[in-house]
């Protein structure tokens, strides 16, 4: 026969009084007689489980002093915790509780997660997908204050944008002779056969002209007062930096402007290039792959919504339930945040997580500029 010391008497021990002591804890918690009279609350719920009382404790009643790992473990071990859900469960032990069913039961753990605590994901077969409610919202993770133009955050809401970098970058103030340097043996013949075309042979003034290039060839052909261009004269006029921007500010005024915005959008294109691959760079700390955009047929029309595949949802979800295991406040729970995308941003601005950080360079490429400089030629000249 089974006793207990309760109070200063000997209770004989019957379901009776453990159904009582049941509802003692149930009202009142592990205080005052049972907190006196058994050791600690793991002892209790042991007793409790011999009289196959277990189930039936309101485990709210429980102190988030008391919620430990091995109470966890022996709730787990004695089958509470399969039977407990994630609504019903207290504060203290929500996360644990998602730990312990996403190792139990992954499958069932995740959908629960994607269907009610965290609705911006979705599920594919290599892996899940960020729902995002606009492309700029991917800027919300880099570094930097929307207020800032010149922060990595503004440019990174301008990529991400339908409409792209909205300015020009880079002011390169470029003259024509440097376009000219840039250009390779083919388009260099073109312009040398439109500038013959254009002036050849014709009688230009020396008046319009400072460079001692023109003063040497009027002196060269005996011609006091003007010069002309001649087939042979091209390739040492376009070697001379003053002759060229020279002839290209006033005869050829109009190819000059073309020189000039040749070069000035070819290096701002490369620039805004190496801005691209910075920022879309940067996604790689979160996510992979490129942005997926999804044509749905509606009335007639098409709406295109965009995903992007997440690095490691999993771990970043374990993470987030182990740093918060026991914690009560509002922001310790995944339904706080409802998306993912709201969780990422909480977790950088609570400092758990960087935000993205990317260099932007301070000159547009070299090599870029110059190969779009030749590609972009015959557009312009």
């Amino acid at each position: 026969m089974e006793h207990l010391f309760l109070c200063g008497i000997f209770i004989i021990m019957s379901l009776q009084t453990a159904q009582d002591l049941r509802n003692m804890f149930n009202t009142d918690g592990f205080v005052d007689d049972l907190e006196d009279h058994f050791n600690d609350l793991l002892t209790f719920f042991k007793f409790m489980k011999k009289y196959g009382l277990l189930g039936e404790i309101d485990l709210g009643q429980v102190s988030y002093r008391d919620w430990d790992d091995e109470i966890i473990n022996f709730l787990d071990e004695s089958g509470v915790l399969n039977n407990l859900s994630y609504d019903d469960a207290p504060e203290e032990l929500k996360n644990t509780l998602l730990l312990r069913k996403l190792d139990e039961n992954y499958e069932d753990t995740m959908a629960f997660i994607l269907d009610n605590l965290i609705t911006d994901v979705s599920v594919r077969p290599d892996g899940f997908y960020l729902y995002l409610r606009g492309r700029e919202e991917l800027s919300y993770f880099y570094c930097g204050s929307n207020n800032r133009r010149d922060g990595v955050r503004h440019i990174a809401e301008q990529v991400f944008s339908e409409d792209g970098l909205d300015y020009d970058l880079y002011d390169s103030n470029s003259k024509p002779y440097e376009t000219v340097t840039e250009l390779d043996d083919t388009n260099l013949t073109k312009l040398k056969d439109i500038i013959f075309k254009e002036v050849g042979n014709a009688e230009l003034s020396l008046g319009d002209y400072d460079s001692d290039f023109f003063e040497s060839l009027s002196e060269e052909q005996g011609t006091p007062g003007y010069f002309r261009i001649r087939p042979e004269d091209l390739n040492d006029l376009l070697k001379d930096s003053e002759a060229t921007n020279e002839l290209f500010s006033t005869d050829l005024d109009e190819i000059g402007q073309e020189l000039r915005s040749l070069y000035h959008n070819a290096e701002n294109h490369a620039y805004e290039n190496e801005i691209y691959e910075s920022i879309y760079g940067g996604l790689d700390e979160f996510f992979e792959g490129k942005i997926d955009e999804v044509p749905i047929e509606s009335n007639g029309k098409t709406r295109y919504f965009h995903y992007i595949k997440i690095r490691d949802f999993v771990k970043e979800i374990r993470n987030f339930l182990e740093n918060n295991k026991g914690n009560t406040y509002s922001d310790s729970f995944l339904e706080y945040y409802g998306t993912y995308s709201d969780l990422l941003v909480g977790l950088i601005n609570e400092g758990v997580l960087e935000c993205i950080d990317v260099r932007l360079p301070d000159y547009p490429d070299y090599s870029m500029t110059q190969k779009n400089i030749n590609d972009y030629f015959n557009d312009y000249i």
